[in-house]
This record gives C-alpha cells, sequence and structure tokens, in this order.
C-alpha cells in the first residue's frame, strides 16, 4: 500500500506493508518566474494551497483540503475546473519509479513541436496508481483570484430543477451538492465573478467544507469510520434525474448508516476542449460528477457488507444517468472492481494492460 500527502482507510491492509511518502517528500519548490511549482508526494492540497497563497497564487484544487497526490493524478476535479480545465491538465512533468523498479521523469508532450505521442505521458495522467509510485509532480500556477460562493438549503425534491439551472450557468459558476438527512440537500454554489447575496472569499485556499458533517476517517457518535467512495461521471440530464427522484430518496431513506451519502459536482467547460486522447480521463464530455460514499465503524463487518450493498443498489440506479466512472479511490479488493476499470477507460484499457505488463510485470502494484 502506498500513502502519500491525502491518507485513506487503504493505506494500511491485513499482510500488506505500507510505503509512507508523507516525512520525506515534502518539496514544494516555486519557480522564480512563479508559473510553476514543484510539489513531493508528501503534500496535501491544503498545504499546497497555503503555500501558494502567499505568493498571489493558486492550483486548480477539489472541494476539500485533505486529498494529496492522488488528486492531481486521478483527474483532479474541482469547483474552478468549469474554467481552468482539470488539474491533471495542469500538469507538466511526472516523476517516480515504475512498478518494475525503474526511475522515471517525463514531461508533458508539446503539441507545437509534433513531439511523439508517448502512451507512458497518458497513462500516468489517470491510471498512475497501476503503473508508478509518483514522488513529485510540477504543475502550472494560476494567479490568485477571489471567488463568490452562496449556500442554500432545498428539498429533494427540488433538485432537478436545480440541475436545469445549473447547465444553463456560464463556464464561471458550478454547482455542488450534499443529500443530507430529512431529503435536504445542501448546495454550494461557487463563481468566479460576483453574484448577487453571495460571500466574497480571497480563492481556493478558504472555500467552505461542501457540508459541516464528518467525513469517512472522521468520528460520528465518537465512531472511527472507514468508508469507500464510488465516483461516476454523465451528461446534462435534468429531466432523467427527475424520473429517478423517487427511487433515489427511498435509498436515501434507507441509508444503513449516518455516514453514508449520495455528493455531486457540476463540471464540463472548459474539462471538454482538452482533447482526449492527452490523458486516461476519457469522459470529457461529462457535466456532472456525482460520487457515493458508504460508511461503517472500524472493525464493523456486518455493517461495512450492508453499507456497500447499499452503495451499489445507488450506483446501480444512477448507471442510467453517469454511465462513466472516476477512479478517485481504487477498488480492486472489492467485486465491481473489473466493471469500474471498463467504465472508467473504455477502449483504453487494452493499452493500459499492455503497458502495465510491461511496466509492472510482477504485479506490484493495483491489478488493471
Amino acid at each position: 500500500m502506498v500513502c502519500s500527502g491525502g491518507t485513506t482507510s487503504r493505506c494500511a491492509a491485513a499482510q500488506r506493508w505500507t510505503l509512507d511518502l508523507r516525512s520525506t517528500f515534502q518539496t514544494l519548490d516555486l519557480q522564480a518566474d512563479h508559473k510553476t511549482i514543484r510539489i513531493g508526494a508528501g503534500h496535501s492540497m491544503g498545504s499546497v494551497l497555503d503555500c501558494l497563497a502567499g505568493s498571489g497564487l493558486t492550483i486548480a484544487t477539489g472541494l476539500s483540503r485533505l486529498p494529496g497526490m492522488g488528486f492531481l493524478l486521478s483527474g483532479g476535479v474541482g469547483p474552478i475546473s468549469r474554467r481552468e480545465g482539470l488539474a491533471m491538465d495542469q500538469l507538466l512533468e511526472i516523476r517516480g519509479v515504475w512498478g518494475n523498479g525503474e526511475p522515471f521523469a517525463l514531461q508533458r508532450p508539446c503539441s507545437e513541436t509534433n513531439q511523439p505521442f508517448d502512451l507512458r505521458w497518458r497513462a500516468l495522467c489517470g491510471a498512475a496508481a497501476f503503473l508508478a509510485v509518483v514522488t513529485d509532480v510540477t504543475i502550472k500556477t494560476l494567479p490568485l483570484k477571489p471567488l463568490w460562493i452562496r449556500r442554500n438549503l432545498i428539498e429533494a425534491s427540488a433538485l432537478p430543477e436545480w440541475f436545469a439551472e445549473a447547465e444553463a450557468w456560464s463556464e464561471q459558476r458550478s454547482l455542488q451538492w450534499h443529500w443530507g438527512p430529512d431529503d435536504k440537500i445542501q448546495m454550494l454554489e461557487v463563481s468566479q465573478e460576483p453574484q448577487p447575496a453571495a460571500e466574497r472569499i480571497d480563492g481556493l485556499h478558504q472555500l467552505p467544507p461542501l457540508v459541516e458533517s464528518p467525513r469517512p476517517e472522521q468520528t460520528i457518535d465518537s465512531q472511527r469510520l472507514h468508508g469507500e467512495v464510488f465516483a461516476l461521471l454523465g451528461p446534462a440530464a435534468a429531466q432523467q434525474w427527475q424520473k429517478l427522484l423517487p427511487d433515489l430518496q427511498r435509498l436515501m431513506r434507507q441509508r444503513p448508516h449516518p455516514g453514508c451519502s449520495l455528493a455531486a459536482q457540476q463540471i464540463g467547460g472548459a474539462i471538454a476542449k482538452v482533447p482526449v486522447e492527452t490523458t486516461s480521463f476519457v469522459h470529457r464530455d461529462a457535466i456532472w460528477k456525482p460520487w457515493i460514499t458508504a460508511a461503517w465503524p472500524v472493525g464493523d463487518a456486518l455493517t461495512r457488507q450492508i453499507s456497500l450493498d447499499w452503495a451499489q443498489q445507488l450506483r446501480g440506479l444512477l448507471q442510467s444517468v453517469c454511465p462513466g466512472v472516476h477512479l478517485a479511490q481504487l477498488h480492486d479488493h472489492l467485486p465491481c472492481h473489473e466493471q469500474e476499470l471498463e467504465q472508467a477507460f473504455g477502449p483504453l484499457l487494452m493499452p493500459l494492460r499492455s503497458l502495465k505488463a510491461r511496466l509492472d510485470p510482477n504485479g506490484n502494484l493495483p491489478s488493471l
């Protein structure tokens, strides 16, 4: 198992050893021109944001400060992605060690010089965890600009209306939501331009949490939790969500634990403008990324299985509107892994498997 700047319950497992990158991979090297920064794998996105904010800079991170290098390498979906693109699209260099032990330092192919296409770069951008241990990356920085945020608490029955409204927004705005108890949904609107009755913040480093409730790895009623997150991708589909709403409400009322949840964020915009062949994130046409969290008290095998079964029911219901998968968390230890690989990579899966056979022939890293 590999443990870097952002950690999960999967960093430790029975009969496994853990490679912990947190203490000795702490590079944060901002270049003199302030256009790029080199980031070691021991950092969380929060520590990177805080460092850059002091220089009036930022990078396109997500809704939470907690993730680490996995956020950048699995895609990097965030509230300003509709305008700035995925965090992964800003990567310029990736360094690390392939599964076969060979070190590497790959630079982003330059389209302007007709540089030969390198499948290894495409694979690292979205499928790195199957092929390599990444120790640091170099990424473009962005000017730190203010954001305007607005919260709303709505009834679940109003969710499709919000979908339809948000799908007509400009790339400057994005909608995030979390379905809580009592059929209430917490909405978080983030805009890069002023909005009426919105709160101004200085940048992503001051972004409030999507919901003020514990996540897996934290506690609920003094319980320490473990969990799994299943992230999906789908197109604009407000009317289809309307049809699913009764079944969604039924399943949400049947949550086996308070830590189980459904949330989503709006993407699209600039993400769709990047050629699909440049990375392993093949769902460039996606507009919504919902994610399902299954949670249970540590050591409670029965609640774990019930929560995972509940998450799979919810996932099966959402498949019709969100047929794609975003592998923000790997599930090579669960029965759904093979299906998730096919939904995440599509026709790219076979070339990725051929590459893995060469770069990780002994299967030291997660199975592909």
